[in-house]
This record gives structure tokens, sequence and C-alpha cells, in this order.
């Protein structure tokens, strides 16, 4: 009768030890390493959902659109800031443009909310439309005649805000100006409108309209720090 090895038998049994303790001890670093060091595109993707879950609530409450009033610059500012806050609520935070940079554009492309644009067609950016069947407007001395385009006619001055958003957000003209926003928020920064509305040059075909626009909003800044010092300013008590 053959004698037992022992001694294989342990070897044997101290490789498979072995084994076990090196499975274990990887599979414990690596659900360390995943707890405390996520899966980057997993997280992305988990914030991605829980904003439009939020967004989608948000959108469930009905909220109303804020009156657009205003008589002076000031209250210019805080109807246009009340405005984008709104059509925020319904927007992922990748989407979104810097309040002071749409301020400014329609501050400059209506005088401050006092053209004829403006105020009859409730459009604060000049957007057009090529259909004539769209509600809108012609310059003055083009007469009765469908000129080709014509700037659009919208349902509030809040309306415009939307759309002009949607433009930047969807528009092939405005690619730049979106890589550009994509840029910072992958430095988990804020996006700078000073420098991106130097991305938005197929907007408008002044030759200097990005810095007519960086101009307004250091002035924008200046009216809301001025609205921030003293509320009662302007009757504007909110």
């Amino acid at each position: 009768m053959a004698k037992f090895n022992w001694e294989k038998l342990l070897n044997t049994t101290w490789f498979y030890t072995k084994v076990l303790f090196s499975m274990m001890a990887l599979m414990l670093i690596t659900y360390m390493w995943g707890t405390y060091n996520p899966n980057k595109k997993a997280v992305k993707q988990a914030n991605v959902e829980l904003e439009q879950f939020y967004i989608q609530k948000i959108k469930d409450m009905e909220l109303r659109e804020p009156e657009f009033v205003y008589n002076n610059d000031i209250q210019f500012v805080r109807a246009m800031h009340k405005c984008i806050d709104y059509i925020n609520f319904s927007l992922p935070r990748l989407d979104r443009v810097p309040y002071e940079m749409i301020v400014a554009q329609a501050a400059l492309e209506t005088g401050w909310g006092t053209s004829r644009f403006a105020v009859e067609g409730n459009n604060l950016f000049g957007i057009r439309t090529w259909d004539k069947d769209t509600p809108h407007m012609v310059p003055l001395g083009m007469g009765k005649k469908w000129p080709g385009w014509g700037v659009r006619i919208f349902a509030s001055k809040c309306g415009s805000v939307k759309e002009y958003i949607r433009l930047l957000n969807e528009h092939p003209a405005y690619e730049d100006f979106r890589k550009a926003r994509t840029n910072f928020h992958v430095k988990n920064l804020e996006p700078d409108p000073l420098i991106l509305i130097q991305n938005i040059d197929k907007f408008s075909t002044t030759a200097d309209y990005d810095k007519r626009v960086k101009r307004i909003i250091v002035k924008v800044r200046k009216l809301e720090e001025k609205y921030a010092s003293d509320k009662t300013i302007n009757g504007d008590n909110k």
C-alpha cells in the first residue's frame, strides 16, 4: 500500500490558500477603489440622470412665467434676470447661458428694451423669420409687401429670451460658442461671458459687436451692484 504524501497535500493546500487570499485581497482593493475612486463616466451619467429628474419635477410644478415690467435700465436688468432664472429652472446646467451676456445683448439690440421690435413685438434680439406665415414685423419704410424675411413677434419678452437661448444651444452658427462653454465646464469653471461673447460673431455683422456687448456687461454688473446696495431704488422693492 502506497504511503500517503502529507507533504504534497500541505503544499497543495498552502498554494490554494494563497490563491484564495490573493483573490480576496484583489476583490477588496477593487471594492475600495470603486468606493473612493468611482468611475468618472458612471458618476457623470448619474449626475445627468439626477439633474433630468429634478428638471422634470420642476416642469411638473408648472411654474408661471414672471412678469416683464420695466421703466428704466435697472428694472430692465432685473426683469431679464428673473426671466432667465425662470428659464434656467428647466434647462440642464450645461445648456445655460451666462445671464450677463444675454442681458447685455438684449440691451444693445433694443436700446434697453425701448425699440419698436421690443415694445410691439416682444422681440429682444431681433430674431428673424423667413416664413411669412409666422407672426412678424418688418422695418419701417419697407411697405406691406413681404421682403423675404421679418422680425418675429413673440407672445412675451421672456419667450424671445427662451428662443434666443435655444438658438445658442442648437443652431450650427454657434458651435464655437458651445465648444467654448464646454471648455469652462470641463475645467469646473463658471463660463465667463466676457470670453464667450467672442464666439458669437455670426450673430451680428457689426465689426466691434463683442466689444460693445462687453462694455454693456460691465454696466450691467454696476447696475446689479447698485440694485443690491439699495433695493428700494426706482420703485423696485422686490
